[in-house]
């Protein structure tokens, strides 16, 4: 922090600059992982998934780094998966290899989950935009969640002809209470930061960026130890029940995605998403 107390400048490390598709930046014992792809609305593709998987690694290494805050841009923390590469992928490669593609998603989602699960520094998003799908997966499993007015929490996963992925079947209805949950789950209803905070989803909604940095720096201070204690302590209710819910769901989607709806759904969604 600075000596008028505003928060201190995010500074590059340099073994920062193997990340290609992700932002990360220190900002004294917190560290910032951002989704870079400004272009597609911070997208995430498999590399992008990837890179965050070892990007979590990086921060529960360090043993001087206490917070990591997920964040997008004003637009977007992310728009889900980016489905124009499944488009991409059945045109250069036909159509066994999308099933090679879809046979990896449970895999890929249960590695995401338990990266997260498992990670001892307190997790934080910051969600301005639009955070649809794989994006509110990666929120529900966060310790807090904060937000903007602007954003905009959607699970389309009825209209691609999918169910709840990613624990979100456990994760919502603890976040949201059933009801509210199964609106989103179900029917693909949005919600926007205001609701999400009478809810409960989020902790409270961000009017000053500067201010929240601010106040992130401040709580990285606290004792680390005991930061990772009353983590572990919140989690031990949830994580066992939560990770059931993971593989039934995956058992479901496994399903799903080989069935005709999923496959037609989602390239009409990924070729409207091109235009």
């Amino acid at each position: 922090m600075s000596e008028g107390g505003n928060a201190a400048p995010a500074t590059p490390t340099a073994n920062f600059k193997t990340f290609k598709e992700l932002r990360l930046e220190r900002r004294g014992a917190l560290l910032e992982i951002q989704f870079n792809r400004p272009a597609v609305q911070n997208a995430l593709r498999r590399r992008t998934v990837y890179e965050l998987l070892r990007a979590l690694d990086v921060a529960n290494a360090d043993e001087t780094v206490s917070i990591v805050v997920l964040t997008g841009n004003a637009t977007a923390f992310t728009s889900g998966n980016d489905l124009t590469d499944l488009l991409a992928l059945q045109r250069k490669s036909g159509t066994e290899a999308l099933d090679v593609h879809f046979r990896a998603s449970n895999y890929v989602m249960k590695s995401l989950v338990k990266k997260m699960l498992n990670n001892r520094k307190v997790l934080v998003a910051l969600v301005q935009g639009n955070c649809i799908g794989l994006g509110v997966v990666i929120c529900a499993l966060c310790d807090i969640i904060y937000a903007t007015e602007s954003a905009q929490f959607w699970l389309p996963f009825s209209q691609l002809g999918l169910c709840a992925e990613g624990a979100t079947s456990w994760t919502l209805p603890q976040l949201l209470g059933r009801s509210k949950a199964a609106e989103l789950l179900l029917f693909g209803e949005r919600l926007d930061g205001r609701t999400a905070l009478q809810h409960g989803m989020i902790a409270s909604l961000v009017t000053d960026e500067q201010e929240f940095w601010r106040r992130m720096e401040q709580h990285s201070r606290l004792p680390a130890a005991s930061l990772r204690s009353s983590k572990k302590l919140l989690l031990q209710p949830w994580r066992q029940q939560l990770l059931s819910a993971l593989d039934a769901e995956c058992e479901q989607l496994e399903a799903l995605r080989l069935g005709p709806t999923y496959r037609a759904q989602i390239m009409a969604f990924a070729r409207r998403s091109k235009l």
